[in-house]
């Protein structure tokens, strides 16, 4: 008698799980930008203006890994591509143009556009062992966007106490998920690779 084929669903769940390392790598980032912005006392223009335009820059880097990964279906890679490629864009623009009005209204654009696919991804992907932290990272991004424009006028020290803030937020969300995740995958990674190297049976 033929072995019985493994479940595709635990497949997923396992593949899904790989989205430990551009979490980490995510959280990894919001982490030092946020800590960055809580501790350094000369909050100028060109601090933030370099500080987040590298968060912004290496925060698109990791949001494309992410949403690159084999289990995502091919049919959502558009989306989260627009959102990847703002947040790059908006890392470079800040970078560039090393001015308060380039960072608010960039970044802001940039983080509602993204926070908001992941919200809709989170909220579409039923079953999703990550569609939870999607929907939070995403609306953490999507108020921070919002907010920037909003304090633009206040100057340096408002935008990287927004845009600290949302990073810091997304830190805690993406390192606990990431941990979480890692240890799933460690737990589930014996099994998957018995199954795999085991040759089918015939009685």
């Amino acid at each position: 008698m033929a072995a019985a084929p493994p479940d595709p669903g635990a497949g997923s769940d396992a593949s899904e799980l790989s989205v430990w390392k551009p979490f980490l790598a995510r959280a990894g980032v919001g982490a030092v930008f946020g800590l960055v912005t809580v501790f350094w006392r000369e909050r100028s223009t060109l601090v933030m203006s370099v500080a987040g335009g590298l968060y912004l820059l290496l925060t698109g880097a990791a949001y494309l890994w992410t949403h690159r990964l084999p289990y995502r279906a091919s049919r959502t890679r558009l989306l989260p591509d627009i959102g990847g490629g703002l947040l790059l864009g908006a890392g470079i623009a800040s970078l560039v143009f090393l001015d308060d009005r380039s960072f608010a209204f960039a970044g802001a654009v940039a983080l509602v556009v993204a926070g908001g696919v992941e919200v809709l991804l989170g909220l579409t992907a039923r079953g999703s062992v990550m569609a939870r932290d999607l929907v939070i990272v995403g609306t953490v991004a999507v108020v921070t966007g919002a907010l920037l424009p909003l304090v633009e006028h206040l100057g340096a020290h408002a935008l990287l106490g927004v845009a600290g803030g949302g990073a810091l937020l997304t830190a805690v969300v993406l390192g606990i998920a990431a941990l979480s995740y890692r240890h799933d995958s460690a737990l589930s990674a014996p099994a998957t690779s018995g199954a795999r190297g085991e040759p089918d049976t015939v009685n």
